[in-house]
């Protein structure tokens, strides 16, 4: 008798079909997302910062850029992990406010279907008022992927011009993700390196047949919003690549990238 019912239960398997039972699916903050609304609370005081903002996670790097109405830039790029479905710990690699020193955040993440609210609880602390810092974000609608899809830093950046090849001092970072990028930049203004100058630059992309499609669509840098570009890219395998831009008065733009692991 046994037999037969498991003859039958395989038998009605083959007819109707075995449903599997499926594993929900992992939590993913991988996305591209523009600042909705940010919120900035002390001593029980909330004001509403004006800002424009976008954020980029990869599968494991992050990066933000920001502007503000008086022209100030700030931005900030570094590794994050998820540590529960709603936690994240972000660990900063550069920022615009501590350079290359390390800054670690816990985050609290509300998702959304069009995007996610994230909380600092312990956003900073001042003379015993401690600060929260709460953020509204929507999500950019994702494109295709790309090999570039990920986090890379400017290794070298040099222009030709005529005989002479002159050399640019500056630190940069660029990422990628799902049809989406943002660079930011910090470079000298004077000689001896004691102003320095912030940028950034974010937008939509295509990359086909060795040619990178970059539309600039927020920038600090009016002339850079709103326009297109069609720029030569070479990989020397999968983690580093030159990219060309040619210019009638500029001379010849080379940059070299390798990718952040």
């Amino acid at each position: 008798m046994k037999k037969i019912f498991i003859y039958a239960a395989l038998l009605s398997c083959l007819i109707l079909g075995c449903k599997k039972k499926e594993k929900p699916s992992e939590p993913s903050q991988a996305g591209a997302y523009e600042l909705e609304k940010q919120v900035l609370s002390r001593g029980g005081k909330d004001s509403t910062i004006k800002r424009t903002q976008v954020k980029i996670y990869t599968d494991r790097h992050y990066m933000y850029a920001s502007i503000v109405p008086d022209s100030s830039v700030g931005f900030g790029v570094g590794t994050y992990t998820l540590d529960s479905a709603n936690r994240i710990t972000e660990r900063s690699i550069y920022t615009s406010r501590a350079l290359d020193s390390s800054i670690t955040n816990k985050l609290e993440i509300t998702r959304r279907p069009d995007g996610y609210t994230q909380i600092i609880p312990d956003y900073a602390t001042v003379q015993g008022v401690k600060y929260v810092l709460k953020e509204d974000y929507k999500r950019f609608a994702p494109a295709d992927t790309s090999v570039l899809d990920g986090l890379w830093k400017m290794e070298k950046t040099y222009t030709i011009k005529g005989k002479d090849t002159i050399p640019t001092d500056v630190t940069q970072y660029k990422i990628f993700w799902a049809g989406h990028f943002t660079f930011i930049h910090r470079l000298p203004r004077n000689p001896e390196k004691t102003r320095f100058k912030n940028g950034f630059g974010t937008g939509i992309f295509s990359f086909r047949n060795d040619t990178l499609r970059e539309e600039e669509v927020i920038s600090n840098y009016a002339l850079l919003r709103g326009h297109k570009f069609a720029i030569k890219i070479t990989l020397n395998g999968r983690d580093e690549y030159t990219q060309v831009i040619n210019s009638a008065t500029n001379g010849q733009s080379v940059e070299i990238y390798k990718r952040v692991k």
